[in-house]
């Protein structure tokens, strides 16, 4: 018996060892993953982007922007001439923060009966990170009148007092950041394995040859093969979107057209995307093993788990080329936001871009697999 068992182990593994691309990705795919979400995850969330408003030109307004800076959650970016500056760096996902020192704040912290006030105003659209924005900041405003108390000498503060103020999310609850990226991860998942079976199918059942005899041009058989996976998203999209509605109550500040037609060019690069996989894979096991290192690419890349800013530099880069990262910043402009066109123009125009170049590199391999 153990000499049969071990005949039938071995044409096992010689029949794995025969196939390069799925040895690649199942020896080499596990150690990239765990480089890359330990990169992700085992950073602390740091270089949040906020902006001052310093209305009070002080020495000690000064300090505090110092204090904000020095901070490793932290990061001074922008400074606003006022408060409608500030909305539309917030609308635009520049900043995480502002940070509004009035007029008046220095000689009021000499005042012993009245305590100055610093105003935080926080995105809340994500509200994990705006809470730690907002730790952060109250942190490093308590250790500087901390400081100035122990120095003692000629200046001495009676506190400070932090007036906190949450735009989209006044609670800074995780359910609406949570559930809107979910419609976004699962829309990916849908979509992507269900295209990636396309082409690879007709490899295994010897059919695409036939493919190639047919009076269908290149392009139209891509359109054909993209067809089906686009209606199957667009219905998962609209049961699940009905789901955080009607469920959970998520808000939609904005327009659910334009979210609709965002969610359709997303759909189109991403079938893009898992055709590409369908052409270069030889059957479905390699397909599957594929679209989870991709899926598990998307997860690190796209913000997901870990905001982008917390990426090492190179990962941060290379996030651009993950069109699941532009489609949660779109969702989340749109559902939580109220954003418009302008303030959602790069991330569709980087998914249009990737869509073109997808579609492009799709044809050119789709012509090698049949020929």
């Amino acid at each position: 018996m153990l000499n049969r068992l071990g005949a039938l182990i071995r044409k096992e593994l010689i029949q794995f060892v025969r196939d390069p691309i799925l040895v690649g990705f199942v020896l080499l795919a596990p150690a990239i993953q765990i480089t890359l979400l330990g990169r992700a995850i085992g950073r602390d969330i740091r270089d949040i982007p906020v902006a001052v408003i310093d209305y009070d030109l002080s020495p000690l307004s000064r300090e505090i922007i110092t204090a904000l800076d020095n901070t490793e959650e932290l990061i001074v970016s922008q400074y606003p001439a006022n408060l409608d500056e500030a909305r539309r760096l917030i609308d635009a996902g520049e900043v995480m923060a502002v940070v509004v020192i009035p007029r008046g704040f220095m000689s009021g912290s000499r005042s012993l009966t009245d305590t100055p006030q610093i105003q935080v105003v926080l995105d809340g659209t994500t509200g994990f990170i705006a809470a730690r924005a907002l730790a952060a900041a109250q942190g490093a405003i308590q250790s500087l009148v901390a400081g100035a108390v122990a120095a003692g000498g000629q200046t001495t503060y009676s506190g400070i007092a932090v007036s906190v103020d949450a735009v989209f999310n006044r609670v800074l609850s995780l359910q609406p950041d949570a559930i809107s990226s979910q419609l976004a991860l699962i829309t990916f998942e849908v979509i992507t394995l269900v295209a990636a079976m396309g082409f690879v199918r007709e490899r295994e059942l010897g059919t695409i040859e036939m493919l190639s005899i047919t009076p269908l041009r290149r392009l139209e058989l891509i359109a054909g093969k993209a067809l089906t996976p686009l209606i199957i998203g667009i219905i998962d999209f609209l049961l699940m979107f009905g789901v955080t509605q009607v469920v959970f109550r998520v808000p939609m500040r904005g327009s659910f057209a334009l979210l609709f037609g965002l969610t359709a060019l997303y759909l189109i690069c991403e079938t893009c995307y898992a055709l590409l996989i369908s052409t270069v894979t030889r059957t479905q096991q390699q397909a599957v093993t594929v679209v989870f290192v991709w899926a598990m690419l998307g997860l690190t890349l796209s913000g997901y788990l870990v905001p982008v800013t917390n990426l090492p530099k190179v990962m941060q880069w290379a996030s651009w080329l993950i069109p699941l990262r532009h489609y949660i910043a779109l969702v989340r402009g749109v559902m939580l936001k109220g954003a418009g066109l302008t303030a959602l123009l790069p991330d569709m125009a980087a998914l249009g871009i990737l869509t073109v170049g997808m579609l492009f590199v799709t044809t050119r391999t789709l012509s090698r697999a049949i020929e």
